[in-house]
């Protein structure tokens, strides 16, 4: 069953990647300019916002030169830049099993209305969508905000909640939000999880089969995961925790964790000071925690769970994950320190037998004392009995 009735998908960038044709086409339109630009990686910022935005922020010029870009861009695009473009992969799958499942599927594109019509038909993918709205051709209706909203109008028996706007740039989630919908970034395309994290973005996904469980809501199918890391993953524990932390940016002094450089994380996990594992469920990573090995304990710091996945036993579950491996390393105790005004923390590992043994006033990397505390559980395996 759809968690939204009415989807809307991004085009370059989430159900297709167009780099070759957009920025050929862009490299085509500079040099007819006098500009020459050689670097074709240089312009994938090209890739999503409209060309209106694109040429003046980019490369300075006025509204007649850039419409003359525009122009020069379409030229060549409409001869061949829009059929240099590969469909990501499974995005048909995801669209078929949609549409069986009754979704009600909308193309919501900055690009010419016209250009993303030829492009659906060339892959033969047109017949998904109800709606291919993009801009028009004489420049109007290019932002997303403008594009979502015109959707929405189109629908008014259904509510905002009924709505949500799937894309790879800050764009789509903006104009969501402008609209009051929600939105799914996609870090597959060409926008950063940064950039979809700041915009607000109500998920951010990193695959197809991530976004298909979001989409079609498979609760049936709840897979947990937690496994030690390794360094290839510590930008995505470094990213958890970054989002977790969030909480603590505005507090009388902001957790260190705000400025952690990935590096430590990297250099920590390659020379085996310290651990890290991911929570994932349906392979969606939804938290994090960092932990040592010492001589008769597991010490855990960082624990972190996506804000939007609060409340669902995951720190719970890493808690016990990791008693588990205290318990298979030898220790029989585990520990942490805990902010003394974090009292939501504090009852957290209350709640699963950790006690308090001691409170002070610890330095904190951002130049201040911070009131904590020190939490402790003993631990030990239960051997079952027989009569």
């Amino acid at each position: 069953m759809c968690k939204y009735e009415l989807i809307l998908f991004d085009l370059d960038g989430t159900i297709s990647d167009p780099k070759e044709g957009i920025t050929k086409s862009v490299q085509y339109a500079l040099q007819k300019l006098g500009k020459e630009e050689p670097d074709l990686d240089k312009l994938e910022r090209f890739i999503g916002p409209p060309l209106q935005e694109s040429f003046p922020k980019y490369y300075g010029y006025n509204e007649e030169i850039t419409n003359q870009a525009i122009a020069l861009y379409r030229k060549r695009f409409s001869q061949s830049g829009m059929f240099e473009n590969e469909l990501y992969p499974s995005i048909s799958m995801l669209l078929d099993l949609l549409q069986k499942e009754g979704c009600i599927l909308i193309v919501a594109t900055s690009k010419p209305t016209i250009f993303a019509e030829t492009i659906l038909k060339y892959f033969q993918i047109e017949q998904y969508f109800t709606q291919i709205i993009g801009s028009n051709l004489d420049g109007t209706r290019t932002s997303k905000t403008e594009i979502i909203q015109y959707i929405v109008d189109l629908y008014p028996s259904y509510q905002l909640s009924d709505f949500v706007m799937i894309g790879d740039r800050e764009h789509d989630i903006i104009g969501a939000k402008n609209v009051g919908i929600d939105s799914i970034g996609v870090t597959y395309g060409y926008g950063s999880y940064e950039e979809l994290h700041k915009a607000n973005a109500t998920y951010i996904v990193e695959s197809i089969d991530q976004l298909t469980d979001i989409l079609i809501g498979r609760k049936n199918e709840r897979k947990q995961q937690i496994n030690l890391v390794t360094e290839d993953e510590a930008p995505l524990v470094h990213r958890l925790m970054l989002e977790a932390f969030e909480d603590y940016r505005y507090m009388e002094v902001p957790s260190s964790a705000l400025n952690e450089p990935i590096d430590k994380l990297i250099d920590a996990l390659k020379n085996g000071t310290e651990q890290a594992i991911l929570y994932r469920l349906n392979a969606i990573p939804l938290g994090s925690s960092r932990l040592q090995l010492k001589e008769d304990s597991l010490y855990f710091s960082r624990l972190s769970v996506t804000p939007s996945a609060r409340g669902k036993g995951i720190a719970q579950a890493m808690l016990a994950w990791m008693e588990e491996y205290a318990l298979l390393n030898g220790k029989q105790k585990m520990e942490c320190k805990v902010r003394a005004n974090v009292a939501k923390n504090i009852s957290l590992y209350e709640k699963v037998g950790f006690v308090i043994t001691k409170e002070e006033e610890a330095d904190n990397p951002n130049g201040k004392l911070v009131k904590t505390v020190d939490m402790e559980k003993l631990i030990k395996r239960e051997i079952p009995t027989t009569i």
